[in-house]
């Protein structure tokens, strides 16, 4: 009895260095890498509020009497315009939102730039719209 005992224990012990050499440093290593849910889920929704004021700033941009007359006079629909912003990555959106506000600004303050980088803006999203939908 005492050897069959001894077996056992044996065998106990060998799973049990098993575990301790292979199995558990996976798991604590796995943990150091989970991300918490609440932490991607607040990453997704800045990521999504971005995305959206950039659209928001580069449709008030556009709607501007300068913008807006010269998306008429070059035949391009606000909608288009639309269409066309949505499809951009996060990065392109972020740059033309950028180049949209500063053209905004220097409308504001009366300067003649503000409205060639507006047409500008327009002239990039007109050359989108026509790989997009040609």
């Amino acid at each position: 009895m005492r050897l069959h005992l001894r077996g056992e224990l044996a065998k106990l012990m060998a799973l049990t260095t098993t575990w301790v050499m292979f199995i558990a440093p996976t798991t604590a290593s796995a943990q150091d890498h989970v991300v918490p849910l609440a932490e991607v889920e607040r990453a997704v929704h800045s990521k999504a509020e971005a995305r959206t004021k950039s659209i928001e700033d580069i449709d008030r941009v556009l709607s501007l009497p300068a913008a807006t007359k010269e998306l008429q006079r070059v035949k391009v629909t606000q909608s288009q315009v639309h269409a066309a912003v949505s499809s951009l990555s996060d990065e392109e959106l972020a740059r033309l939102a950028e180049r949209a506000r500063d053209a905004e600004q220097e409308v504001q303050g009366g300067l003649i730039v503000g409205i060639l980088a507006i047409i500008g803006a327009i002239v990039v999203i007109v050359i989108i719209l026509g790989i997009l939908f040609h």
